[in-house]
């Protein structure tokens, strides 16, 4: 028989029928699984990056504001702040190092400046990250010093040294600034006043920097620097309109964009005229940054101060302390640069 057989009939197997080639995948598409995948590794990483410490240092104690101790009114404005900025088109988590802090620490921040306001403290913080992408703050923070000068860093140093040097004894970065003979007329000599404000940011962020690293050396939050500024020397003449300038627009960053940084100021060698120039600083302060500034005079006041802050070991030994100065180098004058001294 012609027939096929049974077997033969189970045997074969129906031809599949044809279709047309898939389609390629639109670029909407493409997109959108490119920014799942890309959510999926972010994700992946924090989950493998170690959680931020929760507590501050056992010599820290907070009255309210702070993570370890807000009343049900900063909770709830903690929760909205959350909901606000999980929405925005501005991510503040691009500015935090999550194995340091977490999103709240910033938030509270923020929050604290404002006195917990939420409105007022959501446009600080839309505004300051708005600021941080025009101003490319990421590219600035990678350039050399001498890039951002436009000179050679000892030049700026000789009539404003700045150094970081030790931690206090609530693990902060302390940094010192000689103030007492700063000349702005010397300074734009070699660089100009965009430059130097530049410069004065690109510290800042370095010092954010060290908090973050000796918060995860301690196991606790560091959130803010302690400073000292050495005003020996200082005249009512140094108080030119160029210096003014310099020292509003550097508190104007230090307020809207590094608020609650700072830990306490303590300013030493402070002249009896260093009130008049005093009197026009606060008022470009808020309230509670004017509340951690102390203005001393000599040696007899200021070292028992320096030393109730900073261990003995920590303290920079031009300040009664026993570690050797870091204080940044002098350019070496040559006779020429001499004479031009002396005219």
């Amino acid at each position: 028989s012609d027939r096929p057989g049974l077997v033969t009939i189970l045997q074969m197997e129906p031809s599949a029928p044809k279709t047309a080639a898939p389609a390629p995948p639109s670029s909407a598409k493409k997109k959108f699984e490119g920014k799942v995948e890309e959510k999926l590794v972010e994700e992946a990483k924090n989950s493998a990056a170690p959680s931020p410490p929760k507590k501050y240092h056992p010599s820290v104690c907070h009255k309210d504001g702070y993570i370890d101790c807000l009343t049900t009114k900063q909770v709830t404005a903690l929760e909205e702040f959350r909901k606000i900025f999980e929405n925005s088109e501005y991510d503040p988590s691009d500015w935090i190092d999550t194995s340091a802090e977490s999103i709240d620490y910033l938030y509270l921040r923020f929050l604290r400046a404002r006195g917990f306001d939420v409105k007022k403290s959501q446009r600080l913080l839309t505004e300051d990250l708005k600021w941080r992408k025009e101003k490319k703050v990421k590219d600035l923070k990678k350039k050399q010093e001498k890039e951002i000068l436009n000179c050679d860093p000892a030049l700026i140093h000789e009539q404003l040294p700045v150094w970081h040097q030790g931690y206090d004894k609530e693990g902060r970065p302390v940094i010192y600034k000689k103030f007492g003979n700063f000349k702005m007329w010397e300074v734009t000599k070699h660089t100009n006043l965009e430059n130097m404000v530049d410069h004065h940011l690109w510290q800042m962020l370095s010092y954010m920097d060290m908090c973050r690293e000796n918060s995860k050396k301690l196991n606790c939050i560091v959130e803010t620097v302690t400073c000292v500024i050495d005003a020996k020397d200082w005249r009512l003449s140094l108080f030119t309109k160029e210096a003014t300038k310099f020292l509003y627009r550097i508190s104007k960053i230090d307020s809207d964009h590094f608020p609650e940084r700072m830990g306490k100021l303590i300013v030493i060698n402070a002249p009896m005229l260093l009130s008049v120039a005093w009197k026009v600083i606060r008022g470009w302060l808020d309230p509670r940054t004017q509340a951690k500034i102390q203005i001393v005079r000599g040696p007899s006041v200021y070292e028992p101060l320096l030393k109730s802050v900073i261990d003995e070991e920590q303290l920079c030994n031009e300040y009664g302390g026993k570690a050797e100065s870091a204080r940044p180098k002098m350019v070496k004058k040559t006779s020429k640069m001499e004479r031009a001294a002396t005219g």
